[in-house]
C-alpha cells in the first residue's frame, strides 16, 4: 500500500486531536504518542505531565514510559536469534534449556512454540505472595512452579502467561551464557540504536521515566505507583522505551530490515499460530489483530501506573505507538483510531477531493479544530479538500463521521452523515480577523472552537 504525504498527515492529524481529547476526558496525567510510515516518523506528540509533584511536562520524544507486555515480543525476538543460529528449536521441550524443570509434572510436553503463543498450559503469574510493588526473584518463582507449572494440558487451551516468558527468559540465559537484559541490551536494543531504552530500570532511564499513577475514580487524588523492579518477570515485561524508540524497533520487524532476524523469522512471528474465539489472536510473541480491514501485529502493556500499546502493519508500511503514565484504555484505543484514521481516508480520499466556491486545501483548513457548546463537542476534520465532522467521544473517530460540502466562503451543507443529525442542513463558521474560525453554527447550537 503506497500512501501519499497528504494522505498520511490528514489521517494523522485526525487521530492527534482523538487521542488528545480521549487523554482529556479519561484525565491522564500524561501520554505520548506517534506514528511512522516506512521508518519516516508522520506524527509524534503528548500531552499533560510526566510527573504530577514537579510538573515536569510529557514529551513525544524523550519521555519513557514502564512498557510492560511489550517486553514479551523483544523476548521472542531474541528466541528466534538463537533458533537462526541452531541452539534452540522451537518444537524442543523447555526441559532441554532450563534443566531444573525436567523434575516438574507435564514440563517434558511443553515447547518453546507453546510457551511463546501462550499455548503451554501454564499458570499466569503464580500465587498471590506477591504484589504490585514487590516483583518475584528468581528462586520464589522457581518454588512457585515447582508445586504448580500448568493448569491444563499443552496445546488444549490459550492461557495469557507472565510465567511462559520467565521460562523463556531462562532458556536464553541457558543456551548464551549472558544474563537476559546484557542480552536484550545487545541483541535488540543495542543493534537498533535505541538509546531511549533499557530492559529493565536503569539509572539512565530512570531521569526520563513518566512516574505512574494508579487508577482513581473522578474526583480522587492521583495516587503514584511506586517504581517497583520486575526481577524474574523481566523477560516479560521489564522494559522501559519511549515512542520513536517503539516506533524504530516496529519498523525492524518489517520485510527486507536485517537488523535483527530474517524474513522467514518475521513471518513466523507474525502469522497467527493461536487463534482465539475473538481478536486478538497471538503468533511467536505477537498479538495479531484487524482493524478496518488492515491487518496489525503489535502487543499490549500494562503494568502498575502504565498502559502502552504498539502496532504495525508491514502491508500498509504504518507503525503506531502509545503510551502513558496511568492505568486507562486510550492507548489501545489510540492505536487502533491511527489505522482507523488511515484506512478510512485512503477509502474517502478520491470523493474528498471535491470542493466549491473557491476553496482550496488551504481554506478549508482553517475551520478544522476541536469545537465546544452546551450540548458537547465536536470535531472537524480536514481530509484532501473536504471537511468531515465528527464525535470525539465516540470510540473509533471516522466511523459516523459527516461530510461537509461548501455552499459558500463560510458555509456547508452536511451532505453525508446520521440522519438522526441535521443531514442536508447547513453548518457555518465565524471567523477572526485572521480568517481564522473561532465558532461553529451547527443545527440550532453554537459550539465554539476549544482544541484540546
Amino acid at each position: 500500500m503506497n500512501l501519499t504525504p497528504r494522505q498520511l498527515a490528514d489521517a494523522a492529524e485526525v487521530a492527534r486531536r482523538w487521542i488528545r481529547f480521549q487523554a482529556m476526558l479519561w484525565d491522564i496525567p500524561g501520554i505520548s504518542f506517534g506514528m511512522s510510515y516506512r521508518g519516516r516518523i508522520m506524527m509524534l506528540d503528548a500531552k499533560g505531565v510526566a510527573d504530577i509533584a514537579t510538573g515536569r511536562v510529557a514529551t513525544p520524544d524523550a519521555t519513557s514510559y514502564r512498557c510492560a507486555s511489550i517486553t514479551k515480543t523483544m523476548t521472542a525476538t531474541l528466541v528466534m536469534q538463537q533458533v537462526e543460529s541452531g541452539r534452540m528449536r522451537l518444537d524442543a521441550p523447555i526441559t532441554t534449556y532450563v534443566t531444573w524443570t525436567r523434575r516438574l509434572p507435564g514440563a517434558h510436553d511443553i515447547s518453546i512454540r507453546h510457551l511463546l503463543i501462550h499455548g503451554g498450559g501454564v499458570i499466569r503469574d503464580g500465587s498471590n505472595a506477591w504484589g504490585d510493588d514487590d516483583f518475584p526473584d528468581r528462586d520464589a518463582v522457581r518454588r512457585e512452579l515447582r508445586q504448580q507449572l500448568t493448569f491444563a494440558e499443552p496445546a488444549t487451551t490459550f492461557r495469557y502467561s507472565n510465567l511462559a516468558y520467565v521460562l523463556l527468559g531462562e532458556a536464553l540465559e541457558s543456551v548464551t551464557g549472558r544474563p537476559f537484559d546484557a542480552l536484550l541490551q545487545r541483541d535488540v536494543l543495542g543493534r537498533l540504536g535505541l538509546s531511549g531504552s533499557a530492559p529493565s530500570l536503569t539509572p539512565r532511564v530512570r531521569r526520563t521515566l513518566a512516574t505512574g499513577y494508579y487508577h482513581r475514580r473522578p474526583g480522587e487524588e492521583p495516587h503514584p505507583a511506586r517504581h517497583a523492579e520486575a526481577r524474574a518477570f523481566t523477560p516479560a515485561g521489564g522494559l522501559v522505551s519511549t515512542v520513536p524508540d517503539l516506533l524504530t524497533y516496529q519498523h525492524a520487524h518489517f520485510p527486507g530490515a536485517g537488523e535483527l532476524i530474517s524474513d522467514l523469522s518475521r513471518r513466523e512471528m507474525q502469522r497467527t499460530q493461536w487463534q482465539r474465539p475473538e481478536e486478538p489472536n497471538h503468533g511467536l510473541g505477537w498479538m495479531v489483530w484487524h482493524v478496518d480491514g488492515i491487518a496489525i501485529r503489535g502487543h499490549s502493556g500494562g503494568f502498575p501506573g502504565f498502559t502502552t500499546k504498539i502496532g504495525f502493519s508491514p502491508e500498509w508500511g504504518l507503525a503506531a505507538a502509545a503510551l502513558n503514565n496511568t492505568n486507562s484504555a486510550v492507548p489501545a484505543l489510540g492505536v487502533d483510531a491511527i489505522f482507523h484514521s488511515t484506512a478510512w481516508v485512503v477509502r474517502r480520499w478520491a470523493d474528498a477531493a471535491e470542493t466549491a466556491h473557491g476553496h482550496t486545501r488551504a481554506s478549508v483548513d482553517r475551520f478544522a479544530g476541536h469545537y465546544r457548546g452546551e450540548v458537547g463537542e465536536l470535531t472537524v476534520a480536514r481530509i484532501n479538500r473536504s471537511l468531515y465532522l465528527f464525535d470525539p467521544e465516540m470510540p473509533m473517530p471516522l466511523a459516523a463521521a459527516a461530510r461537509l460540502l461548501p455552499n459558500g466562503a463560510r458555509r456547508f451543507t452536511i451532505v453525508e452523515g446520521d440522519d438522526y443529525g441535521h443531514f442536508g442542513e447547513e453548518v457555518s463558521f465565524s471567523v477572526d480577523s485572521a480568517g481564522r474560525s473561532i465558532a461553529m453554527r451547527y443545527g440550532p447550537h453554537t459550539l465554539y472552537r476549544a482544541d484540546v
